[in-house]
């Protein structure tokens, strides 16, 4: 069915769009990624207001997220501050928090945490967002709910409830969305079909995506295309005391990698991934006592070919995860809410085909954590902690000359916050976090070429867990129709592991070594969203981060440059209507990089577009167009990893038609 739907994807014309309800959720225009629906529940376990969050937290959503669809999570998110793509093209985009990604970023999949083999620079999150109702993220080390790699972030891509009818009328409809971007020749359907009969609900969605090779200023980028397909069928029982709801889901891709035109100028190489999903989800209602729990299973095959041709799998990796929590929210007792809880994780981890790069391996983890919350006046306050056991086994390998090896990995983690009302529209948030990671399978025995980096890896065996100590400072303004935060933060990182390139000078990335040591990453985050006349509007924003190995006050890699964005948008008013918007983007040049590492220099991009939305008889229809880099503009991202060889993408067409059905 997969195949189909990308077959599917290759006939649609070459019109677009990406999909989203309208949204209906109280919330300032214009839409930004900060204005979007004030509740969240990633960073609290619990439905929160985001003014009363003291850890930062960004929500997209509705119209938002609509026009901000991309082939992968990275690159749909990367315009938020503080948020970075690690790319690979199109096909490839890993989010980046504050400068920190990989092992250092969970990625959630409505809840239920996925291990879609992070630890690779070309592993990018295959959670698919198409038909997503919005994307949570928690800035800042977040452990204490989600355990170890929580150290950065936590990115949550949360589904729409399932559909419930009242009375007699059952419900039954659709959703389409259709999208086209001339960068890769790149065409995206999404189609949605739910329906409703009491408290049975079912949803079905599928997304085919297809793209070719990256059109850049000076030229294609060979070898750079890629083909999706993933389908998802949900349902389930919501009644008045209790819920279940079962989600299966199947994702195909197909990626092709790019390699230096100059000293591999026919590699055709391509990456395999598949990966299937099963989650059980349930909820058990008391009074005001709620039990939460959620139990699924994860497998991830990736299989990497060396050309196009063959059949024979170079590299294959491929994960097994079993993963379950149970969460009491319990009734207020003296005005305290919130949630204690467990989790347990079991991930089976097997190497296949002619080249080996880590030995196959076994992961367990346990976590027992509490995080509650409290309002008092205009202070609100919140606090918890964590303690997990971890352990990593592997039998051995001969290849790697490893013999059998058990290592244990414990941590303690806990968050304590502060949100200050000063004046009705201005808070003061003040939030220390503390989490950990602990050294995964290839950061410990890794010895080998990796196909899909085009890199030869070298792990290190003793390696010890990585800690962090994070402090967050911010000022936020929220009226109806004003947004602005500013947010600081220093981030202690002890032990810190990281990928050393050691290749030739010119050609850093060709083969990297792990290393630990001391760092510190201080940064600075900002946003601000106001009325001008008219329905015209204005919104600023600005990042940057500055990393330091304090041992021997070194920079440390893959740590993105400093950026400003700026956008003049016009809405029509009263309701869904026309909109018109230009966006200018700079990113500043990397003055500091890691020994041989390549910066290139500052650039800039001009962005336009334009939609309008229609209310028919059957719901609300989205048009919208942008064209991207709109100047042409030949340049090269310091967060990509074809900056030695590629430019990134030229002018581009991005075309969106969502509609209901």
């Amino acid at each position: 069915m997969i195949k189909c739907l990308s077959i599917i994807c290759l006939l649609l014309p070459a019109t677009a769009a990406a999909q989203a309800r309208p949204d209906t959720a109280a919330r300032p225009r214009p839409d930004s990624a900060r204005t979007l629906p004030t509740m969240q529940v990633t960073a609290s376990a619990v439905a929160t207001d985001t003014r009363r969050v003291a850890q930062p937290t960004a929500v997209l959503g509705g119209a938002t997220l609509r026009r901000a669809q991309g082939a992968s999570l990275g690159e749909t998110m990367e315009l938020i501050p503080g948020v970075r793509s690690l790319s690979m093209s199109t096909g490839i985009g890993k989010p980046v928090i504050r400068g920190l990604t990989n092992n250092r970023v969970v990625t959630l999949s409505n809840g239920q945490r996925t291990e879609t083999q992070q630890w690779g620079h070309d592993h990018s999150p295959n959670v698919e967002s198409a038909d997503a109702e919005r994307l949570e993220v928690v800035k800042g080390p977040a452990s204490v709910l989600y355990g170890s790699d929580a150290l950065g972030g936590v990115v949550n891509v949360v589904r729409r409830k399932l559909p419930s009818a009242e009375g007699p009328q059952n419900v039954t409809r659709g959703r389409m969305a259709l999208a086209y971007n001339s960068a890769n020749l790149a065409p995206t359907a999404t189609l949605t079909g739910e329906g409703a009969r009491g408290a049975f609900g079912w949803r079905v969605s599928g997304t085919g995506r297809r793209a070719e090779d990256l059109r850049t200023p000076t030229g294609p980028l060979f070898n750079s295309g890629n083909r999706t397909g993933y389908l998802e069928a949900a349902g389930g029982y919501h009644g008045t005391t209790r819920d279940v709801e079962l989600t299966v889901s199947s994702r195909d891709e197909t990626i092709r990698i790019a390699d230096d035109p100059v000293s591999s100028p026919d590699y055709t190489g391509r990456q395999r991934i598949r990966t299937e999903r099963f989650t059980l989800e349930g909820n058990a209602r008391r009074g005001e006592h709620r039990l939460h729990m959620q139990a699924g299973y994860e497998s991830n095959r990736r299989s990497e070919f060396e050309d196009a041709t063959t059949r024979d799998v170079t590299l294959g990796l491929h994960s097994r995860t079993a993963i379950a929590f149970a969460n009491w929210h319990h009734a207020p007792w003296r005005g305290i809410t919130g949630v204690v809880g467990t989790q347990v994780q079991h991930t089976d981890f097997r190497t296949f085909g002619e080249e080996t790069l880590i030995p196959d391996n076994t992961a367990r983890a346990v976590g027992v954590y509490a995080l509650q919350q409290k309002t008092v006046g205009d202070w609100s306050l919140s606090g918890g902690a964590r303690f997990d056991w971890r352990t990593l086994d592997t039998p051995g390998n001969d290849v790697l000359q490893l013999g059998a090896t058990s290592r244990r990995f414990d941590a303690l983690t806990g968050t304590a916050g502060v949100v200050y009302k000063v004046t009705a529209p201005v808070s003061v948030a003040f939030n220390v976090a503390r989490g950990f990671r602990a050294p995964s399978a290839s950061d410990l025995f890794a010895n080998g070429f990796h196909e899909g980096t085009r890199a030869f890896e070298i792990g290190r065996a003793d390696l010890r867990v990585e800690t962090s100590l994070n402090t967050d400072l911010g000022v936020r303004l929220r009226t109806a129709r004003v947004f602005g935060e500013v947010t600081g933060y220093v981030n202690q990182i002890r032990n810190y592991i990281f990928l050393a390139p050691v290749g030739v000078p010119g050609r850093a990335l060709d083969s990297l070594e792990v290393r630990q040591g001391n760092a510190r990453l201080v940064g600075l985050e900002a946003a601000f969203t106001a009325p001008l006349v008219g329905g015209l509007s204005a919104n600023v924003t600005g990042d940057m981060v500055h990393a330091t190995n304090t041992a021997d006050r070194t920079a440390l890699p893959f740590v993105p440059p400093l950026r400003t964005t700026g956008t003049l948008r016009w809405e029509e008013g009263g309701g869904p209507g026309r909109s018109l918007a230009i966006t200018g983007e700079w990113n500043a040049r990397q003055t500091r990089v890691f020994r041989d590492d390549f910066a290139p220099p500052a650039w800039g991009a001009l962005h336009l577009s334009a939609g309008f939305s229609r209310l028919t008889s059957r719901g609300l229809v989205h048009v919208d167009v942008a064209l991207r880099n709109a100047t042409n503009a030949r340049y090269r991202d310091f967060m990509s990893r074809y900056k030695e060889f590629a430019n990134a993408a030229g002018r581009a067409l991005v075309l969106r038609v969502s509609t209901d059905l």
